[in-house]
């Protein structure tokens, strides 16, 4: 059976990661992960002044599976995954948000996409809020959903990548396959799954989006028009790099 680890960046979450642990302990006894072999949940705290880092080990003594490991100072949620990924140990890796805005049990769809044929399954499959069969239980406000769909539109126009929604936060990952290439990421910030995704390509590995059910939480750290401008320049800017990049992943 393949080990999963899940991976959660964090930046000042004190408020909203207890009911995350509680919810990944529950789905953990339902079984909802049973297709792989539970091995860590890491919680990457991202220079947090609000004791999110000693919020996640007081769930420890339930969830053994937790590890925490704190990046200082606050450089970026990409620069946190990126750091997630060199730690964990599991065949595949769930990256899921603080907030849960997706719930658990969509993991089974993913790893479904994943597993469903060992020779052939996809190596990457991420939640996605904008195709047939997706649910957004609660909407985001009108800026935030049509600047999100237009930064979208910009990454498929500029890239070439064909997904529709590229920063859903809850994507399950194939660690053998990206390792070749996770030296060479760089975003520090939101645009990290573009880059991600760019260097997969890449590589030749099979990639699907899983429509999802998907809730808005409030509390984002996104600025839609700071961030969404430094993201747009972010895509232009990996497209470019990646184009002249002489080093095989």
């Amino acid at each position: 059976m393949p080990s999963l680890s899940i991976l959660i960046p964090a930046f000042n979450e004190a408020a909203r990661l207890p009911q995350t642990m509680e919810l990944i302990k529950s789905s953990k006894e339902k079984g909802i992960f049973k297709s792989m072999e539970l091995a860590e949940v890491w919680i990457i705290d991202d220079g947090s002044k609000d004791g999110t880092a000693q919020i996640a080990k007081n769930f420890a003594p339930g969830l053994p599976e937790i590890r925490v490991h704190s990046v200082t100072p606050n450089q970026g949620k990409g620069n946190a995954i990126h750091t997630g990924l060199k730690l964990l140990s599991g065949d595949w890796c769930l990256i899921a948000d603080a907030d849960s805005a997706t719930p658990w049990d969509q993991f089974i769809p993913l790893a479904q996409a994943c597993l469903s044929n060992t020779s052939s399954g996809f190596r990457i499959a991420m939640g996605s809020r904008d195709i047939e069969g997706s649910v957004r239980k609660e909407r985001q406000s009108w800026l935030r959903e049509n600047l999100g769909r237009l930064f979208n539109f910009a990454v498929r126009l500029i890239t070439g990548l064909p997904f529709k929604d590229t920063q859903c936060g809850f994507k399950l990952i194939h660690m053998p396959s990206v390792r070749p290439f996770l030296t060479l990421l760089r975003v520090k910030r939101f645009a990290w799954d573009v880059e991600l995704l760019l260097f997969a390509k890449r590589a030749g590995l099979s990639m699907v989006e899983v429509p999802v059910v998907w809730e808005h939480q409030e509390g984002s750290r996104i600025n839609p028009l700071k961030d969404g401008i430094e993201m747009f320049f972010r895509v232009i800017q990996m497209r470019i790099r990646i184009a002249f990049l002489s080093v095989e992943p």
